[in-house]
C-alpha cells in the first residue's frame, strides 16, 4: 500500500472519530432486531375505525394503503431500544427519533414486539388493548401509589383533576408505621420527627388530616444539629419528646448552599449553649437551648390541591394509568418497513 493512501485511511479514522461519526450499514436483506434503527410507515385507528394518528401528511381512512406515489407520507424514524442511543446513523439525531401521539413506540408492547423480526418492506396489523396502549384513564376515586409526596411509597386516591394539576388524598392505615418525612409534600416539618426511621404511627384521621405519634427508637448518638455529629441524648413521656444536645468545646463548621461559617463552641451550661461564629468580617457570639422539647403527636394534612400531574405521571404510567386524551382505548397500528440500519 502507497504511503499516501495509508495517510488518507488513517486521517479518515481520526476525523471520524472526532466528530462522532459511526459506521452503520443500511440493510435490504436482514430482520429489524434490538440494537437497530429503522423507518416505518403507520396508521393508528381505533376500533371504530377513526384514525388517530399516521405517516399520512392527509387525512385518510384506516386501510389506505401505504403507496408514496398516491400520498404524501413522512416515514416514521425509530429505534429498537428503550434507552438513548449513543449511536446514529449518518444524518440522524436522537430528536429525529418520532413519537406516536406523544409516545415512543416501544411504549407500545405488542407493537414493539411486532416490530421484531419483520423484513424490508413487510406489512403487519398489531392489535393493542388500552392498557398496553395509552393506559387506563385517571379519574376521580383512581387509587394509586407514589413515592413523590412523601419520599416513601404511600396510597393516594384521585380526588379532583384540572388541566395541569390533580388534587389527590392519602389513603394511611390506622397503625400504620412510617418515616417522617423531612418535607410533607411541599411543606417543611417543623420538629424532628424525622431522626428516627420507621417510629411515626398513624394514630387516627378524618377526611382532611391525619394524626401522627413518633416514639423514638434511639435514644443515643443523636444528630439534631449536621455539625455537631452524634452529640444529642433523647427522652420521651406519653406526651413529650425532648432532645438534649452537648457539643465538645471544639470548632465546628456549617456548609450550607455553598456556604461556609466557622464556629467553635465557647460554653455550655445546663440550658445553653454558647458559640462563637465568623460571618463576613464580623465575630459573632450567640446562644442556643439546650434542650429542644415537642409533641409526640403531630396533626399533618391528607388532602394536597394542585400537585402538577408530570409529577405524579410517570408512576401512574407505571401502574397502568394515563392522562392522555386517548387512555381506555384500544388501538390497531398497520405498520410497514421501510428501511433497516445497523449501527457499528
Amino acid at each position: 500500500m502507497k504511503e499516501v493512501t495509508k495517510g488518507l485511511i488513517a486521517l479518515v479514522v481520526v476525523v471520524a472519530i472526532a466528530s462522532g461519526i459511526y459506521g452503520y450499514e443500511k440493510l435490504d436483506e436482514g430482520t429489524l432486531k434490538e440494537g437497530d434503527f429503522a423507518e416505518i410507515y403507520y396508521i393508528g385507528y381505533l376500533k371504530n375505525n377513526s384514525v388517530f394518528s399516521s405517516s399520512f401528511q392527509e387525512n385518510v381512512s384506516y386501510d389506505t394503503p401505504f403507496d408514496d406515489h398516491l400520498y404524501n407520507l413522512t416515514p416514521l424514524k425509530l429505534f429498537m431500544g428503550d434507552t438513548i442511543p449513543t449511536k446514529y446513523p449518518d444524518g440522524w439525531t436522537y430528536g429525529d427519533l418520532g413519537f406516536i401521539e406523544g409516545m415512543r413506540p416501544y411504549e407500545f408492547p405488542p407493537l414493539y414486539e411486532a416490530l421484531k423480526g419483520m423484513k424490508k418492506g413487510e406489512e403487519k396489523t398489531v392489535n393493542v388493548d388500552a392498557k398496553d396502549a395509552f393506559g387506563m384513564p385517571v379519574e376521580n376515586g383512581t387509587v394509586f401509589n407514589t413515592s413523590m409526596i412523601f419520599g416513601f411509597n404511600a396510597t393516594f386516591e384521585i380526588t379532583s383533576i384540572g388541566g395541569v394539576t390533580v388534587d389527590i388524598r392519602w389513603l394511611p392505615e390506622e397503625g400504620q408505621i412510617i418515616t417522617m418525612p423531612q418535607y410533607w409534600y411541599d411543606t417543611p416539618v417543623q420538629d424532628p420527627h424525622w431522626l428516627w426511621e420507621n417510629a411515626t404511627k398513624v394514630v387516627s384521621f378524618n377526611n382532611t388530616h391525619v394524626t401522627l405519634e413518633t416514639t423514638p427508637n434511639k435514644l443515643d448518638n443523636i444528630t439534631l444539629y449536621p455539625w455537631w455529629e452524634g452529640d444529642s441524648t433523647v427522652h420521651y413521656n406519653d406526651t413529650t419528646i425532648s432532645i438534649v444536645t452537648t457539643p465538645p468545646l471544639d470548632n465546628f463548621t456549617i456548609s450550607y448552599m455553598g456556604y461556609t461559617i466557622y464556629g467553635r463552641v465557647l460554653n455550655v451550661t445546663d440550658d445553653k449553649i454558647r458559640i462563637e461564629y465568623y460571618a463576613g468580617n464580623e465575630t459573632v457570639q450567640d446562644e442556643l437551648n439546650r434542650t429542644l422539647e415537642f409533641t409526640r403527636q403531630i396533626d399533618m394534612p391528607r388532602v394536597f390541591n394542585n400537585v402538577q400531574k408530570a409529577y405524579i405521571e410517570d408512576e401512574l404510567k407505571q401502574q397502568g394509568y394515563s392522562f392522555h386524551e386517548l387512555a381506555g382505548n384500544g388501538v390497531t397500528f398497520r405498520i410497514k418497513l421501510l428501511r433497516i440500519y445497523r449501527v457499528s
